[in-house]
């Protein structure tokens, strides 16, 4: 049997980041200004929905965001990602939240596709992820309802 770690290591980073309500969640945070509100933010939806998959999102994001900031600001955020990894444990569930963009209210859909659809990937990718674009015609799809 694997352990919690291992099983971790494989899959936290494989975690599916579109999510509608992981991506929700993200494009709030990204309106807020202050550095301690936007990882309070995030933080607190991990720990309402505890399980690996919004643990490597929620990872990810920290790692991801801090590179953004500098100093004092960047600090937070390093030691926010080292206190989920120090309490990881607490996320094991495998169980992942609902994907059902149909019981979304619209304008967060809307926000979401909004968001996204600017969204540029060459610091990381040379195209955009197929998981990217196939995300945005769902929301598409469901927003031309």
């Amino acid at each position: 049997m694997e352990s919690f770690s291992e099983y971790l290591g494989k899959n936290a980073k494989q975690a599916n980041k579109f999510n509608i309500h992981w991506q929700i969640v993200r494009a709030n945070a990204r309106d807020l200004k202050d550095v301690d509100d936007k990882i309070s933010y995030v933080i607190e939806f991990l720990n309402k929905n505890k399980n690996i998959h919004n643990y490597g999102r929620v990872h990810n994001w920290l790692k991801m965001t801090s590179v953004a900031y500098k100093g004092e600001k960047r600090v937070k955020f390093v030691a926010v990602l080292n206190d989920i990894e120090d309490n990881k444990d607490k996320y094991a569930s495998k169980e992942d939240m609902s994907n059902d963009l149909n019981s979304v209210p619209k304008e967060d859909l809307e926000r979401v596709y909004n968001d996204l659809s600017k969204r540029k990937y060459g610091f990381q990718y040379k195209s955009v992820p197929k998981a990217h674009t196939e995300f945005l015609n769902k929301l598409k799809e469901v927003l031309n309802k």
